[in-house]
């Protein structure tokens, strides 16, 4: 049962990792399309560029939310996610989220990519490391939010 949590907790983790990392590929890919797509030897359709995008996005984004979870429980084994100080979480994020490109960039180096293909995954190494620490502190904000004693709770508004 124990397990079963874990990889629960794991799957939200890549789940919310996958959802903003989706949505910048669609746009990156929607920006993509306007500016390159009517170029002549451009081929593809909006829709495609959107699906090779989206979907290649949203896996970098599954790939840092599972990277980033499982480094934290590795290293934070024992520990309340509560319990955890906002600063060391977002260590946390940012040393998971550089995971996926350093990752791509040994695979490249071992593969003999060109040079021109480092710079790009640098940017998205930093991009990376941004979304993924701000995105541990603000879920474990809301975290911390929900499991506060119910004296703390600002309650509701009434409607006048």
């Amino acid at each position: 049962m124990l397990f079963s949590r874990q990889m629960r907790a794991l799957m939200k983790l890549a789940g919310l990792w996958a959802v903003p990392w989706t949505l910048a590929g669609l746009g990156l890919g929607l920006y993509r399309w306007v500016t390159t797509a009517h170029l002549p030897g451009e081929p593809g359709s909006l829709v495609g560029w959107l699906a090779t995008h989206g979907l290649a996005f949203g896996a970098l984004g599954l790939i840092s939310g599972l990277n980033v979870g499982l480094l934290l429980a590795r290293a934070e084994r024992g520990r309340q996610v509560e319990q955890i100080k906002p600063g060391r979480l977002a260590l946390w994020g940012v040393i998971g989220g550089l995971g996926p490109p350093l990752l791509f960039g040994v695979l490249g180096l071992l593969f003999g990519a060109p040079a021109a293909v480092y710079l790009p995954l640098a940017g998205l190494g930093v991009v990376s490391a941004a979304m993924s620490g701000a995105l541990l502190t603000t879920a474990v904000g809301a975290a911390r939010r929900r499991a506060l004693p119910p004296e703390h709770d600002a309650g509701k508004l009434g409607a006048n």
